[in-house]
């Protein structure tokens, strides 16, 4: 059940998005270091002459490389290191978001509330893990409701057995009133299992 939904905090399990953020920026940061590194390798036996501000330098080709690119892109590293943790928080709210929900809709089931439906936005992940806990809750409630109409139904049944038995002997109904007792003491406890559940509209 996708809907439209919008969620207001930017960290919704903190640890958890956290160290996807950091994974994200740690794997993009190594893979271009690891490409710098390949290149500086292939390049450590050439020079490079630099010309800065009237000025005239020679070095080995790695150095130069990476003197000149900190000292004339650092803003552009700065910024697109930002722009790629704002990209990872993005994705992983997408993530994050989802498994909160549903840890939340399992917490729910587990104190018997069934009647907690999930739903996400529309480019979440886990929609198909949601939808399933949606359909078990259904089921689940349908169950239980029709638990509760047969322990109506035996209730009934057994009114109507002892107003039946006041024809028969006193040591026949002595017999089928222990009889009765036991089978309305069963029913009882069914009826305050399936009370304990709060059920789906279904």
């Amino acid at each position: 059940m996708a809907q439209k939904h919008k969620r207001s905090n930017y960290f919704i399990k903190k640890d958890f998005q956290g160290k996807l953020i950091l994974g994200y920026f740690l794997f993009v940061s190594g893979g271009c270091l690891f490409f710098l590194f390949l290149l500086g390798l292939f390049s450590a036996d050439t020079l490079t002459i630099s010309y800065n501000n009237h000025d005239l330098q020679l070095g080995q080709t790695p150095i130069m490389l990476l003197k000149e690119t900190l000292a004339a892109h650092w803003v552009f590293i700065v910024i697109g290191g930002a722009l790629l943790v704002a990209a990872a928080m993005l994705i992983t709210h997408r993530i994050a978001g989802p498994l909160f929900r549903l840890e939340k809709a399992l917490d729910n089931m587990l104190k018997g509330k069934l009647d907690d439906t999930i739903y996400l936005r529309t480019n979440d992940e886990g929609k198909d893990l949601a939808k399933k806990i949606n359909d078990f809750n259904m089921e689940l409630s349908q169950v239980v409701k029709n638990l509760q109409s047969n322990a109506e139904a035996i209730a009934s049944l057994l009114d109507q057995a002892r107003f039946k038995t006041q024809s028969l002997s006193p040591e026949q109904q002595e017999e089928l009133h222990g009889l009765y007792w036991n089978i309305d003491e069963k029913n009882k406890r069914i009826k305050a299992i399936c009370s304990a559940y709060t059920l789906k509209d279904v």
